[in-house]
């Protein structure tokens, strides 16, 4: 917590009417009350008071005040220009609880200029903590606590209380890893070869050994490995980043392949997408005799079924494409019929973020996480405002969108510094998202794959997206 500069005095008085003060858990007589620091926040200083190891002392300290215990450390945490002073002069043993003891007795509280950390402190061999007057009557343990009780309320209270403060607010985003869902994998089958298989791009493939498959696509390496086939898979691109094929040989920088690095490792057989290229290095593959499939792209669950669909007619697994199918649509099923059970509907923002590249885009209609984020109970704030898939990100579309929580690809968020550097872009810091610190950060290769997964992730995110809620 920190006192903004406004409240903030132009000096530091003397505190006549006392300084509120709460520490840690009290040892009293055999009794162990745990409690935690709080920090209170007083005429522009932090103040933290710790009595001993494990001890708790609640209540107001006055000149005039009796401190009781043994290990008395007061500190104050400078913000800004105030310190803590508290001044006290050492009594009797025989006027405390417990012998052997050392009472303190309070003669003056301030505040004052500083550039330090202020402490004073006096040690004894045993816990004990008590606030008196000066008339020095003692005061009961039960009473004391009743008192820490009370006083403890009042500050918490007053610490809600007090302005704007990002207290309770996540520091960190909420991550949703591939790594913790397991990639369903069907029973294998016998291919049967060979087959022909016309693909996105209207070529006709013929192919008669998958032995040896080159995957150039996350979601299609997906396929593959799930319909039962990671041990024919011998390349892949840069941007399959699947646990399952981290030792796989890569043949490409980004979705860009290298026909050289291609042939090298004489495929049998190599499945793209309609963003593989460049269109070069596709020709002088099929032109070396290389069945090159290109499958399309998938940004909505229901073109999911086909590309599963084309891949395995393709690999001779037709029947293990159906059951892989089925899977997948009864895992969508299933989390759809979930979603249900949810009450809130928060607006989404979807940013697709590259710092290293400079790419700050707002996602739209057809981005494929307007699906995602339609399917687990949510509002895509870009389609709403009818925005194409990919818009550039400027600072008046984002908070003209003003979204509850803004998605992103992990590794975009570290592009960008992590939660912190993505919630100072320009314009994303006006956004109610950015007062949240909402922000949700789905890993790369399972946010947009349309897969075998994509079930287990709606199911996730509609869990994650019910903490927000939006008053639009």
């Amino acid at each position: 917590m920190r006192v903004p500069d406004g409240d903030r005095p132009d000096d530091c008085d003397n505190v006549s009417r006392g300084v509120p003060v709460l520490a840690r858990s009290v040892v009293e007589v055999g009794i162990d009350v745990v409690g935690a620091i709080v920090v209170v926040a007083l005429a522009g200083a932090l103040v933290v008071v710790t009595i001993g190891v494990g001890t708790t002392v609640v209540g107001v300290l006055t000149p005039g005040s009796v401190v009781v215990g043994a290990d008395v450390v007061f500190t104050s945490v400078v913000d800004g220009a105030c310190a803590l002073t508290v001044v006290g002069t050492a009594m009797s043993p025989r006027e405390s609880w417990l012998p052997g003891e050392s009472t303190w007795l309070v003669d003056s509280v301030a505040l004052h200029p500083a550039s330090t950390v202020n402490t004073i402190t006096a040690s004894n061999e045993r816990l004990s903590v008590a606030f008196r007057r000066r008339d020095r009557t003692l005061v009961p343990l039960s009473v004391m606590l009743r008192r820490a009780w009370m006083v403890g309320s009042l500050l918490m209270l007053t610490l809600v209380g007090c302005g704007e403060s990002r207290e309770g607010s996540p520091s960190e985003a909420s991550f949703i890893l591939s790594d913790d869902y397991e990639l369903p994998v069907v029973e294998r089958d016998n291919p049967t070869l060979p087959t022909r298989t016309t693909g996105a791009d209207g070529v006709v493939v013929d192919v008669t050994d998958v032995s040896r498959i080159i995957v150039l696509n996350q979601a299609i390496a997906e396929i593959v490995v799930s319909l039962g086939m990671r041990d024919s898979i011998i390349g892949r691109d840069a941007t399959t980043t699947i646990a399952a094929l981290a030792d796989i040989a890569e043949v490409s920088n980004g979705h860009d392949i290298s026909a050289e690095s291609v042939l090298s490792l004489r495929p049998t057989v190599v499945i793209g997408d309609t963003r593989t290229g460049p269109p070069e290095a596709i020709e002088q593959l099929r032109s070396a005799g290389v069945p090159v499939l290109i499958a399309p792209e998938v940004w909505t669950l229901s073109s999911l079924p086909s590309r599963v669909e084309m891949i395995a007619n393709a690999l001779g697994v037709v029947a293990a494409g159906g059951r892989l199918v089925a899977l997948s649509e009864q895992a969508i099923a299933d989390a759809l019929k979930n979603v249900e059970q949810y009450a809130t509907v928060p607006r989404v923002a979807f940013l697709y973020v590259r710092g290293t590249a400079s790419v700050y885009l707002l996602g739209g209609s057809g981005s494929g996480a307007d699906e995602l984020v339609a399917a687990a109970g949510a509002v895509d704030v870009g389609a709403l405002n009818g925005l194409s898939s990919f818009t550039p990100l400027t600072a008046e579309a984002i908070v003209q969108a003003d979204p509850d929580v803004l998605l992103v690809m992990t590794r975009g968020l570290d592009s960008v510094g992590g939660i912190d550097g993505l919630l100072e872009l320009p314009g994303v810091s006006s956004t109610r998202a950015a007062a949240a610190r909402a922000v949700i950060a789905v890993d790369d290769d399972l946010l947009l794959s349309f897969g075998p997964r994509t079930g287990a992730l709606i199911s996730r995110l509609a869990e994650l997206l019910n903490t927000y809620s939006s008053d639009a």
